[in-house]
């Protein structure tokens, strides 16, 4: 008995090429969005990765001081470089005049993320109420010592915890760091003289006013 061969089915032939392109385009299309969106994050992984380096450095440096019961000197320089230094003999009268103790580099020196620098962005708050903690104008990418002027680059922290000045004063101040031309990669970190305290902060937006948050 003979028989007809069945024709196959349309599932059984696979896609057509006009299917497959209509695939391509739409893994393209969720391809190409993900991409624009994750450009931002990797800008903001940067800059947040900056805090971090920053406050680390600042926190461990005045940990060690109070530990080793010796005098640790960090100094910014502009534009991505931190630097930390110690003092060879303890100073148990925690001042830097007179018989200052010789420093030596504690560490190679630290640099920023690429990309990242010391920099105060056009855009920043600027009133004394609105920079963090109430420190500084914003003038000043690194900004310490603000209570003598500002815009010192080194702090001195104490065995007793305090940070200093390079003359045995009390040493407020910010440092700010971000991607030039980008406003909200901004970053600050602001640090207490009479406790060695630091603290960090993001720039942000909300119904279109700018300001710092932790």
């Amino acid at each position: 008995m003979t028989g007809t061969i069945p024709k196959q089915s349309r599932t059984e032939c696979g896609f057509s090429m006009t299917e497959l392109a209509v695939v391509v385009t739409i893994v393209l299309i969720v391809i190409s969005a993900a991409l624009v969106n994750m450009v931002p994050s990797l800008k903001n992984s940067k800059s947040n990765s900056a805090l971090e380096l920053v406050m680390g450095e600042l926190r461990r440096a005045h940990e060690r001081a109070i530990d080793e019961r010796r005098i640790y000197r960090v100094t910014f320089v502009a534009p991505q470089t931190i630097q930390v230094d110690v003092g060879q003999a303890p100073n148990v009268a925690t001042t830097i005049t007179g018989s200052s103790p010789t420093f030596v580099q504690a560490q190679g020196p630290l640099t920023l993320p690429t990309g990242i620098q010391f920099i105060v962005v056009a855009g920043i708050p600027t009133s004394a109420s609105a920079t963090p903690d109430g420190f500084g104008s914003g003038a000043n990418a690194i900004d310490f010592d603000v209570e003598n002027g500002g815009g010192g680059t080194q702090i001195y922290f104490q065995p007793d915890g305090r940070a200093l000045d390079g003359a045995n004063r009390l040493n407020d101040g910010v440092v700010y760091m971000a991607e030039p031309t980008n406003l909200f990669s901004s970053r600050a970190v602001s640090l207490f003289g009479s406790t060695g305290r630091v603290k960090g902060w993001y720039l942000t937006s909300s119904a279109g006013v700018t300001g710092w948050n932790q």
